[in-house]
């Protein structure tokens, strides 16, 4: 009969994984390349990501531009001082 270093060489730093089965039963079965706990915990993520995405696209696009760091003249409300005036129509001073 042959020797395993027939097949592999004579190298003595290789790692060899062998699946023996009986003569005639066809290629053994492939592993999954995850194991189950990883691939709930990676289908979880992904799902809470695509739960964010969603909520991003369904909210107004133009949200951002009502916020107070996107106001284009913040720089000189603030140099002047004005920036801190509040308006109310009808009411006192």
């Amino acid at each position: 009969g042959k020797i395993l270093s027939d097949y592999c060489g004579k190298n003595d730093k290789s790692k060899i994984i062998v699946k023996i089965q009986h003569k005639g039963s066809g290629a053994p079965v492939r592993e999954p390349l995850i194991d189950d706990e990883s691939h709930k915990k990676m289908l979880a993520y992904f799902h809470k990501k695509s739960e964010e995405q969603k909520k991003l696209e369904e909210d107004e696009e133009d949200a951002y531009l009502y916020s107070s760091w996107a106001n284009p003249r913040q720089l000189k409300d603030q140099l002047q001082g004005t920036s801190d005036i509040k308006f109310r129509p009808g009411g006192k001073f």
